[in-house]
């Protein structure tokens, strides 16, 4: 649709001779905020782009009203643009994340709240509805903790899970992705352009434990690699046990090289981003 949007409202001709360039402009500078929005990487001159186009549109969108199009721009989707320039800087492009989570929580909080109202004045009755989910969770929590017996230790309705999650395993399959793969292809194709100085800092630390960080990464730069390839796993994931049986999957990381599709389009390179809690640091060292 966004393909062939722009083409179609070229040279249309409007009521009461009001003038194409405004609704011209307030879609083409919509569309722009849409495809800045995809980008996989971003500088802050594609950030001044995406600030821009937004405020553009916003500039010329009074067209709508003019055409009787629309009454009013109070519509919470419109409003969300405001906030991608914000999400981007906090958490990365828009590649990163998605829309699951609002989608299923549209469905419980949204879908079958408006399913149990009558239909007038919904929204009272939606927000009710939704207050009387939330109160009989809470007292099915209530009627669990005593069936437990835990009488010294009343629950906390605000503590999702347990206090101490279970110990993760990595759990990783029996062959690598990809043999062999050379240090420079996987700078390349897999955009992972500090790796080679990344395995010099790891092994510096492997092969020096006792000394301080700063004196790590400084080992690591001189570290002489005598291989050139390495086998790659594109996915690897987190499980709670190491039982098969009992096994249970907490999360799981996916790494993808550049490659082309069936129609011979280039798709990019992409994989997760981790946080590692590494070694404490102490006066003494690390441990």
């Amino acid at each position: 649709m966004c393909a062939i949007l722009l083409r179609l409202i070229i040279d249309l001709p409007l009521p009461s001779m009001l003038n194409s360039s405004r609704l011209i402009k307030a879609v083409r500078t919509l569309l722009d905020f849409l495809y800045l929005a995809c980008f996989t990487s971003h500088t802050d001159e594609t950030i001044c782009w995406l600030e821009d186009s937004l405020a553009a549109f916003h500039n010329n969108k009074a067209i709508f009203i003019d055409l009787g199009v629309r009454e009013h721009f109070n519509i919470p989707k419109l409003h969300s643009l405001s906030h991608y320039v914000s999400s981007i800087w906090q958490f990365g492009t828009t590649d990163n994340y998605n829309t699951e989570q609002s989608e299923c929580l549209h469905i419980d909080m949204a879908k079958d709240a408006y399913h149990a109202t009558n239909q007038k004045d919904e929204y009272s009755q939606m927000m009710i509805w939704v207050e009387h989910q939330e109160k009989i969770e809470q007292h099915m929590d209530f009627i669990i903790w005593r069936q437990q017996g835990n009488w010294h230790n009343p629950p906390l309705r605000s503590q999702i899970g347990p206090l101490h999650p279970p110990a993760q395993k990595v759990k990783m399959p029996w062959n690598p992705s990809v043999k062999a793969e050379s240090i420079c292809d996987i700078i390349r194709m897999y955009g992972a352009v500090d790796f080679a100085d990344a395995l010099g800092d790891f092994i510096a630390g492997v092969l020096n434990d006792v000394l301080p960080g700063h004196a790590t990464r400084h080992r690591g730069e001189n570290v002489y690699l005598p291989f050139s390839r390495v086998p790659v796993y594109h996915c690897m994931k987190f499980t709670t046990s190491s039982n098969p049986e009992e096994l249970e999957i907490v999360d799981a990381i996916h790494a993808r090289p550049e490659q082309k599709d069936s129609r011979g389009r280039f798709i990019p390179s992409h994989f997760d981003t981790v946080l590692v809690k590494g070694r404490e640091q102490t006066s003494q060292g690390s441990k």
